[in-house]
């Protein structure tokens, strides 16, 4: 993948719609170096529950119109993976995503139910550390080449129970749909694709707004830090309340445009295909 200059920049966001280019005119998207292949950490699998949705106040003080890790969100409603992410949404509205099929439960949604169980009447923070910790602790980490055959496949909360494994989109996905069946608003939350400058792969995190702070889920880390403490995370994209984001930087920043089409980016690959 090749950095391009300023009119590299102007002909990736021409991609996005000439309205998109002329909001921007003064931000460029963070630019990449392709990376080579760095397998992502396995998580040891325990065991997992049914969550029944309940009634979402707006918890989260949102920060202004910055996007998480300090970048700038700028709307993009052609993204890909919004139709990748769609069946997932559509199990959380309905509350499939995480419930016992046939009356009964797996040994890893009753992990799930349990761990939530105890926190039920706990803060957003200490429901975040659950569902992070359960989730990393309890899903297998595997690979979508893997796992499904494909190079980026978003598997379904439902899809990755049942498998009690999957990349880490698919551990973002659950944890969004886990936090969603607790109560905590849509709009709160974000599914974002990034790379990682330390370890130099494509990953994703679930990301939570909250008290004016952006915290993130990993299955890298139990432990839930808020963005600021990640800088070696750069956003490429987001999907948030059914609504997709580029992510860039403002003029001046050293980082330039990259070449490479969101669409072929395998978060948890560690590659672009």
């Amino acid at each position: 993948m090749n950095a391009v200059s300023a009119g590299g920049v102007a002909r990736l966001l021409t991609l996005a719609g000439r309205g998109i280019a002329q909001a921007v005119g003064s931000i460029d998207l963070a630019a990449l170096k392709a990376p080579a292949p760095v397998a992502a950490p396995a998580w040891s699998p325990e065991t997992t529950a049914s969550i029944t949705p309940t009634t979402r106040p707006s918890i989260a003080a949102r920060p202004d119109n910055n996007g998480v890790f300090g970048s700038v969100a700028i709307p993009f409603k052609r993204l890909a993976a919004l139709k990748k992410l769609a069946p997932s949404i559509d199990e959380m509205t309905s509350g499939t995503a995480i419930s016992c099929g046939a009356g009964k439960c797996t040994d890893t949604v009753t992990t799930i139910k349990a761990a939530l169980a105890k926190t039920s009447q706990a803060s957003l923070r200490d429901k975040m550390n659950t569902v992070n910790a359960t989730i990393n602790r309890t899903i297998r980490y595997v690979s979508d080449t893997e796992n499904s055959g494909e190079a980026d496949y978003w598997a379904t909360p439902s899809e990755t129970l049942k498998r009690q494994e999957g990349d880490c989109e698919d551990f973002a996905i659950l944890k969004m749909a886990a936090l969603y069946a607790e109560g905590v608003d849509p709009k709160d939350m974000a599914i974002v694709v990034l790379y990682d400058q330390r370890r130099k792969f494509y990953h994703a995190i679930l990301s939570v707004s909250a008290g004016g702070n952006r915290y993130v889920l990993d299955n890298m880390r139990d432990t839930v830090l808020t963005d600021t403490r990640l800088p070696d995370y750069k956003p490429l994209y987001s999907i948030a309340n059914g609504k997709g984001y580029l992510h860039g930087s403002r003029a001046g920043n050293s980082q330039m445009a990259s070449a490479m089409p969101l669409e072929k980016i395998a978060p948890g690959e560690g590659v672009a295909f």
